[in-house]
């Protein structure tokens, strides 16, 4: 191969990141558990669920790496200033931040354990809950993630490989693709829609994060090292970085919820409770063979391994940058110690949550909701950011790009409501 072509490839490839970490933690319970369940319970009625999230919040996690690489600023220093009361949007960002800290570390750690209880089955849940969450605060605390990040990235691949071959023989009728774009709101549907809205391909507070990780990957933005034609560089390449893991996304949601429609529906194998991934590990087995059953496992594992791993380290930088934000003079000192503080705490909180939930799947679901309704304040932030504080016209997204925002803005809303009058007994 050409050896400036092979610079140039290994040079783009060393670049990518945030946009990875964000598909690291879309890819797990929301596709694991939430796809298969819509596929096994209602066929393929739900598919315009993974187009309609997909679509309508886009603009949310672009906007995470775009303000970053416009104003060298994350977006939590951007909603700092919001107008209003001072702080105002970090304060309620924070009091959401705990909340759905030990929340969504507790529905991924169960995730996780669950895969793991299934597989080796010799111990309690909780003994594999502690396991996870035990091993990941070493990693965090060693610092060594990178090998597991590499090994994470391969057994994903196996992972989609192994969903393509049990996939491709099995390419439902074509009638079927009017689902993508038909919505249908099958009978007592209504939480598990409002659970999909709000976490597929992830939760939106998770833009705050990219465009965290957006500046730790290129800090001379913040170091004023980058200007011009380079900024724009910067961010074409972490748009391409994030789309790259948000197609992979789309996909992997669609073909989990149809399989589950093909080979789970109208069977005993359901994802209600902690057997979830004895019912998936099925549809590969019987399509390919025994022996995938341990590479189902195994890659399914790592899957939610590694987005465990994201969840507790993107909300506790969250957590101290929103602190060092609303005091400055805590940033030095003290903000390795509100990283780790938040780190311990939350991870003996969501381990008290599992233990006293039990079931995963319902936890998740319980979590995704939490997720839909803080969606529209958090989308409604990000769009104000990057149309009233980015102020070079190329950093600025075009006006169909904030039309859609709006429509993603306005149907995470409506979704909240939808739910809400769920609840109220109003809508059935």
């Amino acid at each position: 191969m050409n050896t400036t072509a092979s610079k140039g490839i290994g040079s783009f490839f060393g670049n990518l990141g945030p946009g990875l970490l964000l598909a690291a933690t879309a890819i797990g319970a929301s596709h694991l558990v939430m796809s298969p369940q819509a596929g096994s319970l209602f066929g393929f009625q739900l598919l315009w669920l993974v187009t309609l999230t997909h679509l309508f919040k886009y603009h949310a996690f672009e906007f995470g790496p775009r303000y970053a690489a416009a104003t060298g600023e994350s977006l939590i220093a951007g909603y700092m200033r919001v107008p209003g009361p001072k702080g105002w949007t970090l304060w309620i960002l924070q009091a959401g931040t705990v909340a759905q800290g030990i929340g969504v570390l507790a529905g991924v750690v169960s995730i996780a354990a669950a895969v793991l209880f299934t597989f080796v089955g010799r111990m309690s849940p909780e003994f594999y809950t502690a396991l996870v969450i035990a091993t990941i605060l070493g990693f965090l605390f060693l610092g060594g993630y990178g090998w597991l990040d590499f090994l994470n990235k391969i057994m994903m691949t196996v992972l989609f490989l192994a969903t393509a071959v049990v996939f491709i023989p099995a390419v439902p009728p074509p009638a079927v693709l009017k689902n993508f774009v038909v919505p249908l709101k099958p009978p007592g549907s209504i939480p598990l829609i409002a659970a999909i809205l709000g976490w597929m391909p992830t939760g939106i507070d998770v833009s705050i994060w990219h465009s965290l990780w957006t500046l730790e990957k290129h800090p001379e933005l913040t170091s004023k090292g980058a200007q011009g034609a380079r900024k724009l560089a910067i961010l074409r390449l972490s748009l391409v970085d994030m789309r790259i893991g948000y197609a992979l996304s789309f996909v992997v949601a669609a073909v989990f919820l149809i399989l589950a429609a093909l080979f789970l529906q109208g069977t005993d194998l359901q994802i209600k409770d902690i057997g979830f991934a004895e019912s998936l590990a099925a549809i590969y087995t019987k399509q390919i063979g025994s022996w995938m059953y341990v590479v189902f496992m195994v890659a399914a594992f790592s899957a939610m391994y590694s987005t465990t791993y994201t969840v507790i380290d993107g909300f506790s930088r969250s957590f101290a940058e929103t602190a060092a934000t609303l005091r400055p003079n805590l940033r030095a000192k003290w903000w390795k110690r509100l990283y780790w503080g938040f780190v311990l705490a939350t991870a003996l909180f969501a381990y008290v949550v599992v233990v006293k939930v039990g079931n995963p799947v319902r936890l998740v679901k319980v979590v995704a909701i939490l997720s839909l309704c803080v969606a529209p304040l958090y989308y409604g932030l990000n769009y104000y950011c990057v149309t009233r504080f980015i102020k070079q016209e190329e950093f600025r997204p075009k006006m169909p790009a904030r039309v859609v925002a709006v429509l993603g803005i306005v149907v995470m809303f409506l979704a909240t409501l939808l739910y809400a009058g769920s609840r109220l007994k109003l809508i059935k």
